[in-house]
């Protein structure tokens, strides 16, 4: 299975890149995605108080199911996708994880693959970007890499604009 992450600063286009992505890699595998949602009103109204009262999860069923757990963390998640099949992760946020990273914004973050700007995006760029995640190694649980000594080719390192 195949990790990376999609980082940058607000309106950047996070969250566009991740369609774009999911779209693209959908073509080679299963995708699944992880959304950084630290203070999203999922811990608000109800769902705040099924917690209160006890549970350990809350399942929202509409048309969608939706699964609120009051613990776990990014590798949880990771595994947790993992385990239900999926090929490909796009995580969005999680700047400080020990992830690869396709950086928005400029900003400067630990294991960056690549810097990219996507207004707007186009097929080549999107192309790269999908080759590059297919050409990542596996995701291994509890690797911690630094960005000093992290294994990524140096021509992976660069910037696509």
């Amino acid at each position: 299975m195949k990790v990376v992450a999609v980082v940058g600063t607000k309106k950047t286009g996070k969250t566009t890149l991740v369609e774009s992505l999911v779209r693209s890699l959908k073509r080679y595998g299963h995708v699944g995605t992880i959304k950084n949602m630290q203070n999203h009103p999922v811990d608000k109204g109800d769902t705040k108080r099924h917690f209160e009262a006890g549970a350990e999860e809350v399942l929202g069923l509409g048309k969608q199911k939706i699964k609120i757990t009051r613990k776990g963390n990014l590798e949880s998640a990771i595994l947790e996708l993992n385990e239900d099949g999926m090929d490909f992760v796009i995580v969005e946020g999680f700047k400080s994880s020990n992830l690869p990273k396709i950086v928005l914004g400029g900003i400067n973050v630990p294991n960056t693959l690549c810097h990219v700007e996507i207004t707007p995006l186009n097929v080549v760029l999107l192309k790269k970007l999908t080759d590059l995640i297919i050409s990542l190694d596996d995701y291994k649980p509890g690797k911690k890499k630094s960005s000093e000594d992290d294994n990524l080719e140096p021509a992976l390192k660069k910037s696509i604009i």
